[in-house]
Formats: C-alpha cells, sequence, structure tokens
C-alpha cells in the first residue's frame, strides 16, 4: 500500500474509535500517533514535534483559564444578573449569550479565546437554572466557531482590504471589494447559525455528557469579592 492509502486508514480508524468512545480519547490519539510513526508516515520528530505547536498550548491554557475563572465570584455574579433579566428562560438565556459571543467574534480572531471567556459564565448560569451544561456549551462553541469575522468589524473590516491585494496582486483591478461585500456572503450563514443555536440546538443537545470528564463548577461560598486599596505614597504616586 502506498503511504497515503495507509495514512487514509489510520485516519478513517482514529475516526471510528472517536465515535464508538469505548477507547479513552487521549489513548486514542496516541495510538494514532505511532500507528503514524511505526507504518513511517510521519518521523518521530515530526509527530511529537506536534505537542509543542502553538495552537494546542493556547488551547490547553485557556481551559486552564476558563477554569480558573469559575473560581471567581465575578462568574458568580454575572450568571446571577443573567437569569434574573432572562426570568429563568433558556431560550432568552441563549439569545443573550448567543449574541455576547457573536459580538465578541468579530473582534477576538480566535474561536478558542472566545469560547474560554464564555463558557465559565454559561457553567453558572446553567448551575443556576438547575440544567445540565452539556445542553448550552456546543451551541456556544459553534457561534464561536462560525461567527469570526463575519461582520465588517474589528478583524472582519480589513477582510476586503486583504482581497483587493490578492486581486491586485496577480493583476485584477477592474473590480474592486467593497467593506461590506464579505458579510454579504456570510450573513445568511451568521444568522442561520444564530436562529438555531437560539431556538433549536438545546432541544438537540444531549442531557448529560457524552464523554464523562472532570466537570467544571462555578465557587459555590459566598465570600465577599476582594477590596482594592489605593495607597498614596511620600512622592504622590498612587500604589494598589
Amino acid at each position: 500500500m502506498t503511504p497515503l492509502t495507509i495514512c487514509l486508514i489510520i485516519c478513517v480508524l482514529t475516526m471510528v474509535s472517536y465515535v464508538w468512545g469505548k477507547i479513552p480519547m487521549g489513548l486514542t490519539a496516541l495510538l494514532s500517533m505511532a500507528a503514524f510513526i511505526l507504518t513511517g508516515c510521519l518521523n518521530p520528530q515530526t509527530a511529537l514535534g506536534y505537542f509543542g505547536n502553538a495552537n494546542g498550548v493556547m488551547i490547553v491554557a485557556m481551559f486552564v483559564v476558563a477554569a480558573g475563572f469559575t473560581r471567581t465570584q465575578f462568574v458568580k455574579k454575572a450568571a446571577a444578573s443573567v437569569n434574573k433579566i432572562a426570568h429563568g428562560s433558556l431560550m432568552m438565556v441563549m439569545l443573550g449569550y448567543v449574541l455576547v459571543t457573536a459580538l465578541l467574534a468579530q473582534f477576538i480572531q480566535s474561536s478558542v479565546i472566545v469560547f474560554g471567556i464564555m463558557a465559565p459564565m454559561m457553567i453558572a448560569t446553567c448551575e443556576e437554572l438547575k440544567i445540565s451544561p452539556s445542553k448550552t456549551l456546543f451551541p456556544l462553541s459553534i457561534v464561536s466557531i462560525a461567527t469570526i469575522s463575519a461582520l465588517p468589524l474589528g478583524s472582519g473590516a480589513t477582510q476586503a482590504a486583504e482581497l483587493n491585494g490578492y486581486l491586485e496582486a496577480n493583476g485584477y483591478t477592474d473590480f474592486v471589494v467593497a467593506l461590506t461585500d464579505p458579510m454579504k456572503a456570510r450573513l445568511p450563514m451568521l444568522i442561520a447559525v444564530m436562529i438555531y443555536c437560539i431556538f433549536f440546538a438545546t432541544k438537540f443537545s444531549p442531557d448529560a455528557p457524552v464523554v464523562q470528564t472532570t466537570e467544571m463548577k462555578t465557587r459555590q461560598d459566598n465570600k465577599e469579592a476582594l477590596e482594592v486599596v489605593i495607597c498614596w505614597r511620600s512622592d504622590s504616586s498612587p500604589a494598589i
């Protein structure tokens, strides 16, 4: 068999294992990497180099930050405020979180960071409403991925200039991409994703996580938030 055929077989078996769910995901990933090395599809240096991949490190770091974020009083108070405004309605909660997530995705060009910011607050809101976070986190992740740079705001505002640069570099100057042209193609998808996540996604999401993981809970104590004290030094400069 050719290396390409072997590579495709390993990828298919890896996906089957993920869908089957009987083998831990971490073990499946390591077995897949070992198979690529043993069959010669990847050399050991290349395979092991992905452990230090910048995107992988960032993903892990954002989950660590999100776990720490859930231990703060801010998350608890923010969730209580959201529930008060929504009057306990899951649909209204999803409306608020989807809109905020879509707005953040216009200025932060990383779905991982957007999800890392919003997930702790969503988890705290689910605890307030006494529902499983698995009903809401998947729709939230869809929004954080599908809506990035969909509007001409933040990073999306540079898309027209980038596309015009490509056209000019290839000698095609008869057409100029307007600022809103990328939005015209992405807006229908943005609206469809938001409608689905607000009104329908929670109905199809599982009542419990498909893969059992360590649950990330918000702090349960009622300790007051730390106060910030500003003192003035002799040189008239403030010190916190």
